[in-house]
């Protein structure tokens, strides 16, 4: 009787770390792809710690559930290469030519050449790019930065539904030119124009039925006038102040949308991970390692200022970061 009571007591505690193991593996299956790529990009993400952050928008009459939103550090790739990061619809940058083939903006090739590889759903999209040409057209091109959106399906056909590396759904913002050079105009990309052009994006992804949907910053990249050098201050502080505009005119156009959203439940603000790291991560023992990690610090705090600012609907200005952005901020 007691070598069995010893055997059943030697069991108690595989039974309970197997059972754990089910538990943890049922809540991993049930975790949105959004969540479960920001607590993924949280582990890999350890020397930038400081720019993740959470925030829960309230139910509504139309949705009687919060709205998760996850400003996360990482990359839009990893977002569409894994199945179980994979959100229904994603917001991607364009330009104003609605032009596939075109360099820029650098984001849209991270949709484009995961689409490419299905070539009836590259087909599809370029039949609705080109409707969508016939229909509208601006003095740059077809579509106004910042403020034209253009929704597209990958496929139109349910039933011919592929398997690529890509959301079921993507909305196009134009933010910049078919050959660059937008960014250098910051009147093109105040934002209320981000606000805009994302709203109108998730209303209607939202109303398509998507529940979770990532973005990546627009309009942030650095114009290459200036040093590549990551410790040249002037670079630093100016692609500092496009980011930090980026996030806030990102969360108004959150802000906006929100009381009339009905399914989405998630949404991931993507912050290039790699850019990051770039800007702030020098060699340890250097002269100016420090420093950098002094000013990472701060960037990271105001990055979260506006994003939370922006979701209460408050515009971020040049008052409310350090550094110089007027000339990135002057157009508010």
């Amino acid at each position: 009787m007691a070598q069995r009571l010893t055997r059943q007591m030697r069991m108690y505690p595989m039974l309970i770390g197997a059972v754990g193991s089910i538990l943890a593996s049922v809540v991993v299956a049930q975790q949105k792809p959004v969540a479960a790529m920001f607590g993924d990009d949280q582990k890999r993400g350890e020397r930038i710690a400081l720019s993740f952050a959470t925030a829960e928008i309230a139910p509504t009459a139309s949705a009687g559930f919060p709205l998760q939103i996850y400003l996360t550090a990482g990359d839009l790739g990893r977002a569409f290469d894994r199945a179980d990061f994979r959100a229904d619809a994603a917001i991607v940058p364009t330009n104003t030519a609605l032009l596939t083939t075109a360099a820029s903006p650098a984001t849209q090739r991270v949709l484009i050449e995961r689409v490419r590889k299905q070539s009836t759903v590259m087909r599809d999209l370029e039949e609705q790019i080109a409707a969508r040409k016939q229909s509208a057209a601006t003095s740059d091109g077809v579509m106004n930065i910042g403020v034209d959106t253009f929704v597209a399906l990958l496929p139109r056909s349910g039933s011919a539904r592929a398997s690529g590396a890509f959301p079921k759904s993507v909305c196009l913002v134009a933010t910049d030119f078919a050959k660059g050079g937008a960014i250098d105009r910051r009147e093109l990309f105040a934002q209320d124009r981000v606000r805009k052009g994302i709203a109108d994006c998730l209303t209607a992804l939202d109303a398509s039925g998507a529940q979770s949907l990532v973005l990546p910053l627009m309009g942030a990249a650095t114009s290459g006038t200036q040093s590549k050098d990551t410790a040249f201050e002037g670079q630093r502080v100016l692609q500092e102040c496009r980011l930090l505009n980026s996030v806030a005119g990102i969360a108004l156009g959150i802000h906006d949308f929100a009381p009339s959203r009905r399914s989405l439940r998630e949404v991931g603000v993507i912050q290039y991970d790699q850019e990051i790291i770039e800007m702030f991560s020098l060699p340890k023992g250097s002269r100016v390692a420090q420093a950098a990690q002094n000013f990472y610090r701060a960037y990271a705090d105001q990055v979260k200022q506006a994003f939370r600012k922006g979701l209460d609907g408050q515009k971020t200005t040049a008052a409310d970061v350090d550094g110089s952005c007027n000339a990135i901020f002057s157009t508010l």
